[in-house]
């Protein structure tokens, strides 16, 4: 019996399966990416002990990636042709795409959609270096605020 799709390292999403632009450039020297949408509540109290309601602040949304010293060098030679640094090139958008696979009985079903995230109006506020002895490569880490999140 042949099987469709095989269960690759045990994982769904595989890291080769992701594709990201930041600034409309595809980056293949990027190590890792997160983002997060925040929203504010509050609990609102009045006469006794128990609140009566929430109150309901603003939106926030963040990210952070990581890139190789090679990308990074790629990244900050884009925004110093805009005549910025990395932490005043903004606004920029990034996009990261990945395969969304399904598994039934171990294996991954041949049919798969590309799943895409567009993190907006990215803006860094942070950037720093980390090595230590475990270390293989030294990657440049950037944490940013965003716009949206879609």
């Amino acid at each position: 019996m042949a099987n469709d799709g095989i269960l690759i390292n045990g994982k769904i999403h595989d890291w080769t399966d992701v594709t990201i632009k930041i600034a409309a450039l595809d980056f293949t020297g990027i190590t890792s990416i997160n983002w997060s949408a925040k929203k504010e509540k509050e609990l609102q109290y009045a006469a006794g002990s128990a609140p009566h309601g929430i109150g309901y602040g603003h939106r926030s949304y963040t990210c952070d990636f990581s890139l190789t010293l090679e990308a990074a060098a790629e990244f900050e030679i884009i925004a110093r042709a805009a005549g910025k640094d990395a932490l005043d090139y903004a606004p920029f958008l990034i996009t990261v795409a990945y395969a969304d696979k399904t598994v039934a009985d171990g294996l991954i079903d041949k049919e798969w959609g590309l799943k895409v995230v567009n993190i907006m109006d990215v803006d860094v506020t942070d950037v720093s270096e980390s090595l230590d002895e475990s270390t293989k490569k030294i990657v440049r880490k950037y944490t940013a605020v965003a716009g949206k999140i879609v």
